[in-house]
């Protein structure tokens, strides 16, 4: 089987919790446009990735530019990833029999929302505490999912979700991310800087990863167009369900 591109291989721990299930229709953001550069290290060797996002915040679609290590457009809507090299003319097609997580703006549009897009997935909010000036809380998953999901923790300090921590069902942290140098856009707060790391059964860490967004559009002309991009007519897509 045709395997993804590292640059898609998101932590598989917050692709399984945090799947957008809402997006922001209370905001008044129509496209977000932030240029990235990632760092995924797992198994000793670090790979870096670099581009663009794009994300249509009605239509909940993304078109991702990359440029580093080689030129490729992902598009992700609903259950169909495509991925489209523009120098070879290759592209392929992937239908998932589940939501596709987004890459790369998932976390950072989740990181608007106070509870972190929890409730929209059937997470209840358990209790909570306040620790040198950061409040956290504490969420149950739901009550179907609870041989699949365990619990999270989130951190917030002056309306900014400042970290997350994530559970199995067995009480074992697996993953955690920490997020830094927040920027204004319209009346949220969105972090520019993730850092994440995920754990394996003995506590091993499997991969970290660090993303660092930089040059944040809403709005924009520019974005407009490149949400509009479809493959060209005249190249062959394999299509490969999975």
């Amino acid at each position: 089987m045709l395997q993804l591109p590292k640059s898609l291989q998101f932590s598989i721990v917050f692709s399984l919790i945090f799947l957008l299930g809402h997006t922001l229709h209370a905001s008044p953001l129509k496209t977000l446009s932030f240029d990235f550069k990632r760092e995924l290290t797992e198994k000793g060797e670090t790979g870096t990735t670099a581009g663009t996002l794009h994300y249509d915040v009605q239509g909940a679609r993304v078109v991702v530019e990359i440029t580093q290590p080689l030129k490729q457009i992902m598009i992700v809507k609903n259950k169909v990833l495509e991925i489209y090299y523009p120098i070879d003319k290759q592209a392929f097609r992937f239908i998932s029999q589940g939501r596709i997580p987004l890459p790369f703006v998932e976390t950072i549009i989740q990181s608007t929302q106070a509870e972190y897009g929890l409730t929209a997935i059937g997470y209840t909010l358990d209790k909570h505490d306040v620790v040198d000036e950061v409040l956290y809380t504490y969420w149950a998953p739901p009550k179907e999912a609870k041989d699949k999901l365990g619990s999270v923790i989130l951190g917030m300090r002056d309306d900014r979700l400042i970290s997350a921590e994530v559970k199995n069902p067995k009480g074992h942290i697996i993953g955690r991310s920490h997020y830094e140098d927040h920027s204004r856009i319209g009346t949220n707060y969105i972090p520019m800087v993730i850092t994440s790391i995920v754990y394996g059964e003995k506590s091993e860490v499997l991969q970290h990863e660090k993303v660092v967004y930089s040059n944040p559009q809403v709005n924009t002309q520019h974005a407009n167009a490149i949400l509009n991009f479809t493959i060209p007519e005249s190249v062959e897509v394999q299509e490969i369900k999975w």
